[in-house]
This record gives structure tokens, C-alpha cells and sequence, in this order.
């Protein structure tokens, strides 16, 4: 198995990460597993913490330091783990995710007996303030973390829809790669993230979209847990930068599908004072894709050209 974490000045946060993945139980997975990290061109020591952290910890881990280009970003930096990465289930994690004790395990037991697998692990928001680094190194406890304030998004659209990601016509969109798995052969097939997907937003769905067209199933793990460090909302900046990313995933796709991605937009958008939430979108959306899929109705105003997005 292999774990890789792009880093770009993620020191204080990819070292929880790194401490949490330490204290893995199951499966004997905690030394199996390789660990790759990729440091995008980072400046604040982030390859010095981690050779220095990695050695103590029980697990291979391994830091790939790249130059900062133009080039860089997640996609890039993602793709530059998976060729160093020699598992044949691959674990994609962000350095802000502080990882449950089972987190490993379960992954691979979900894989277990299935060949084309994606699957969503969940992700629960973090509040505000410090974790305790001294009791994290010993072993993982919650009460080492700031307190949980929030469950993670997807959970409530699933039971709105009364269904599994596997049935849904929109699966691939709520791939996440805070928390996530699938096979090797799978990624490598179609040649990993596309790395004209540059800045926030879209790299990973784009990349579920690809998978799911190619017949790959998705599936969540409710056990298979990580805790996000407390971030500020989205900014115009990150807005800016997933509207390009989805005028990018447009261009590439042409299916109106794709574009019901749009819904979205107000709801991202930190100046639009959107009236509908996160989830609803996200309910909206799936309804529409059934429709355009001749499974439903669709829901007033949600066709791709009537959306309200440029």
C-alpha cells in the first residue's frame, strides 16, 4: 500500500498527519504501508521536519522535493507520488488530515475481493485551536485535537437521496482526495490527475469522472476516518481558481452532466450570499444528473444552460 501527501508549506499540519499515520492498528498495515510525501516546493523546512520525524516513526516514509514552477500544484505534485509509488492500492491523503486509528485497515478491507473500487473515506471538520503534539506522538486520542464541529458534507446528501455513492449518477464528484483509495492499475490506466488543473478546486472529481467512465465502482467506508485541521472558508482567490479549473473540466467533457458542476458556483462563491447550502446543491445536482441521465425529473432552473455560470 501506498499513502501519498502532497505538502506545499504544510509543516505543522503534515506533521500531525505523519504522527497519526504512526499509530495505525489492523492488518498490520502501520508497516506495510509506504509513505510518500511530496514536498512542493515548500520553504518552510518541510523536507527537513520530515527526515527528521520519519526515521522515529515505525513507518517507511519517503520525501520527494520538488522545485516550485508555474507547473506546481496538487494535481502535479499527486502525480509525482504515484510514479514513485510502488503498492498496488494507493491512499490519497492531505497533509491538514489528522487520520483515525483504523484508517488504513479499513481502507484495505474495503478493497478486499474488489478489483475496481473507489473508495471515500469520510472527513470531520476540526474547531479552532492547537492540537496537543506531546500525547499525539504516544498514540492517537481525540482529546489531543481541537473539537469536532462538523460531520462531513457528503453524509447528508447521501441520506437525502436514500442511497450509496454507487447509486448515484454524480459519485465521481464527491471524490475527495482528503480521504481516499483505489487501486494503482486504475490511476496509472488513465495517466493520474491532469495537471492543467491548476490552484483549488476540481483536480480529483475530474479524475473520479475519468474513473467512473471507465467502469470503476464507488463505495464509502464510514470507519474510515479522518479529521481536517480548522481552515478558513473558501476565498475569491480559491473561487477564481475553481471556476477556471470547471471551464477547464467542460472543455475536456462534453457532457451536460459536467456542467450541472456550475450549481456549485454561488454556493462557493464567498460574495454571492447563495440561499442555498453546500448540500442542497449537492441534492439539486444529483437529481439533475439523473435527469439528464433519463432516470427523473429536473429539478427548475438546473440545466446547463440555464445555471446562471459563465
Amino acid at each position: 500500500m501506498s499513502v501519498v501527501i502532497p505538502a506545499y508549506n504544510a509543516r505543522d499540519s503534515l506533521e500531525l498527519c505523519l504522527l497519526s499515520l504512526s499509530h495505525q492498528e489492523g492488518c498490520g498495515t502501520a508497516y506495510t504501508a509506504e509513505v510518500i510525501v511530496v514536498d512542493d516546493g515548500s520553504t518552510d523546512g518541510t523536507d527537513t521536519m520530515v527526515a527528521e520525524l520519519g526515521g522515529g516513526l515505525g513507518i517507511r516514509v519517503r520525501c520527494v522535493r520538488e522545485p516550485r514552477t508555474p507547473a506546481s500544484g496538487r494535481a502535479r505534485a499527486r502525480n509525482i507520488g504515484l510514479r514513485q509509488a510502488t503498492g498496488d492500492l494507493v491512499v490519497l491523503l492531505d497533509a491538514d488530515q489528522v487520520v483515525a486509528p483504523a484508517f488504513l485497515a479499513e481502507h484495505v478491507a474495503s478493497h478486499t475481493g474488489q478489483e475496481a473500487l473507489v473508495v471515500l473515506g469520510p472527513r470531520f471538520q476540526l474547531g479552532e485551536g492547537a492540537a496537543d503534539r506531546e500525547r499525539l506522538r504516544s498514540g492517537f486520542s481525540l482529546e489531543a485535537l481541537p473539537p469536532v464541529v462538523r460531520g462531513d458534507e457528503r453524509e447528508p446528501v447521501f441520506a437525502a437521496l436514500d442511497c450509496g455513492p454507487d447509486d448515484l449518477e454524480t459519485a465521481w464528484h464527491s471524490m475527495w482526495t482528503c480521504n481516499v483509495s483505489v487501486r494503482r492499475s486504475h490511476l496509472t490506466a488513465l495517466g493520474g490527475f491532469d495537471e492543467a488543473f491548476l490552484g483549488w478546486g476540481l483536480e480529483d472529481s475530474e479524475l473520479g469522472y475519468r474513473l467512473a467512465r471507465a467502469g470503476v465502482r464507488f463505495a464509502r467506508n464510514p470507519r474510515a476516518v479522518v479529521y481536517h485541521e480548522h481552515r478558513p472558508g473558501v476565498t475569491a482567490r480559491m473561487h477564481r481558481e475553481w471556476r477556471r479549473n470547471l471551464a477547464r473540466f467542460e472543455r475536456k467533457h462534453d457532457d451536460p452532466v459536467v456542467a450541472l458542476q456550475r450549481v456549485f458556483g454561488p454556493v462557493i462563491d464567498p460574495a454571492a450570499g447563495s440561499e442555498l447550502t453546500w448540500i442542497e446543491s449537492a441534492v439539486r445536482f444529483e437529481l439533475a444528473a439523473r435527469a439528464l441521465r433519463g432516470h427523473g425529473r429536473t429539478p427548475l432552473g438546473l440545466l446547463p444552460e440555464n445555471s446562471g455560470a459563465s
